[in-house]
């Protein structure tokens, strides 16, 4: 959690310090460095016409950390740890958010807010591009799971003061894709591919007393290749087709890791089938769509309790609808025909036909959540294992 263990009640203004530290992130956030690599931020400007929204930003976990909110700290807590889950960011923060961006842009910079401060955008459009990879350097040696909250900034400052002809334009810290604690490695973009060849024949590099092993990211990539690696998705090349990690597995006589509901049975006691089985009503499954910025399923779930008793919510961050199941059948075209208001959105609703239903179960009970609902989630209104909520399935669209 941040220093703050709750939410102030009454916050004029940021520190002015703060404030260029916001503003300085709200603009790495629109670069083409950074837009290159952010799916989330690339499809909710796409969505709304190039601007994004300042209720969405708010709820960035750098962000969040800067206005002094509580934020995710999962990456520097034990995988044991149990999560809690964040509280809304607070109206008045958001409103001073865009105020504070609006007041502090000047005309030369490169994005621009809405007059009432609610949305900000690039002035010029945003242009994919591939030349990244090649001028990106991997650098190991680094201590797994020591993080600090700082440590993007300060380790930004360390090459930017050691890179040769200027600033480097990003750098990313690399996490173990099931804990998400730090790896110990960190990919540095660099703005040249003279300054990324240089640093990746460094062998002098130390931080902190951490001898540093450099690679030009492609270079690095091959060698995962050759040694029949996994190949994550921040070392894969643009454009280039690879392996799922069931695929993977299979090709190399792997067995993927068993779901954590399943358990274990002692040696020598004989497999049982499930003898009880639930009967699944599909005008139970309502869809829900609208959704806009990032809310959390625990929030998702307090707004759709409005319409009825909330069993499980199934939806993936950055899409724009989901599956909430019910405990009873609601009818939601005669208590909310004009939909549910839920922040700054409104969520509208629709039946789900017999395939999505149907489709929606078999992703239940291969979960193991289907009989439990929403037990081991509780309030949060997912299962474990999956850190977006819900379980994992085809992500809802309109």
């Amino acid at each position: 959690m941040a220093p703050a263990e709750g939410i102030p009640v009454i916050v004029t203004e940021f520190p002015a310090d703060t404030t260029q530290k916001i503003v300085a992130q709200v603009k790495h956030y629109f670069s083409d460095a950074n837009l290159n690599q952010d799916s989330y931020m690339r499809q909710t400007v796409a969505e709304n016409d190039g601007w994004m929204p300042v209720l969405a930003l708010s709820r960035f976990n750098r962000l969040r950390q800067l206005m002094d909110l509580p934020y995710d700290a999962k990456k520097q807590a034990s995988k044991n740890t149990k999560k809690q889950p964040l509280p809304a960011v607070p109206e008045h923060y958001v409103r001073l958010l865009g105020a504070s961006i609006k007041n502090a842009l000047v005309e030369s910079d490169d994005v621009e807010m809405k007059e009432d401060g609610s949305a900000i955008r690039r002035k010029s459009a945003f242009e994919p591009s591939d030349e990244w990879y090649s001028r990106t350097v991997h650098f190991k040696g680094l201590k797994y799971g020591e993080e600090t909250p700082d440590m993007i900034e300060e380790l930004t400052e360390f090459f930017n003061k050691t890179v040769e002809g200027g600033e480097i334009e990003l750098l990313r810290l690399r996490r173990n894709p099931k804990t998400k604690q730090f790896k110990g490695n960190v990919l540095v973009q660099f703005k040249t591919q003279e300054q990324a060849d240089a640093m990746a024949a460094r062998d002098d590099l130390e931080y902190e007393g951490a001898k540093l092993a450099p690679s030009l990211l492609s270079a690095y990539h091959d060698e995962k290749l050759a040694a029949n690696d996994f190949m994550q998705g921040e070392l894969r090349k643009p454009g280039t087709t690879y392996q799922t990690y069931e695929e993977w597995c299979e090709a190399t006589g792997r067995k993927p890791a068993a779901p954590k509901s399943e358990k274990r049975k002692p040696e020598g006691e004989p497999e049982t089938e499930e003898v009880k089985e639930e009967v699944t009503d599909p005008l139970t499954l309502v869809r829900f769509s609208g959704v806009t910025g990032e809310p959390q399923i625990r929030e998702l779930k307090e707004a759709l309790g409005a319409v009825g008793p909330v069993r499980f919510v199934e939806f993936e961050q950055g899409a724009d609808s989901g599956i909430v199941r019910f405990s009873e059948v609601v009818t939601t075209a005669e208590s909310h025909p004009d939909g549910l208001k839920f922040n700054d959105m409104t969520l509208e609703f629709a039946a789900v036909d017999e395939e999505t239903a149907a489709a929606f179960f078999e992703r239940a009970k291969a979960a193991g959540i289907s009989a439990r609902g929403n037990s081991r989630g509780g309030s949060r209104g997912g299962a474990r294992g999956n850190r977006r909520g819900g379980f994992r399935g085809k992500r809802s669209r309109k």
